[in-house]
């Protein structure tokens, strides 16, 4: 019995997730990861992980994955402040003059 050296013997089908067909833009998404919750704000993936373990923004935690809502997102967002800088305060008057 002979056997037939086929060369898409081994080979398995390419096909896509449904996941995979069309990517969804971060404005119509429903939740984010923390990477990309901290991509919206400019800012690293580690400072995103730092405002969920300060309790800054809720997260859905399941199947060992954070997913952060966007209505925590826009709640997080909402909260923001128009920065106002304090003066710094001169350390030679607080002496008393010149040392």
């Amino acid at each position: 019995m002979s056997v037939k050296n086929d060369e898409c013997h081994g080979q398995r089908a390419q096909t896509q997730s449904r996941a995979a067909h069309k990517p969804v833009s971060l404005n119509d998404r429903f939740g984010f990861s923390p990477a990309e919750f901290a991509a919206l704000n400019g800012k690293s993936a580690t400072w995103g992980y730092r405002r969920i373990y300060r309790g800054d923004v809720k997260v859905i935690a399941n199947a060992g994955r954070l997913l952060i809502p966007r209505a925590e997102v826009d709640r997080f967002l909402a909260r923001a402040a128009e920065y106002e800088p304090q003066p710094k305060s001169n350390a030679s008057s607080e002496n008393g003059g010149e040392s």
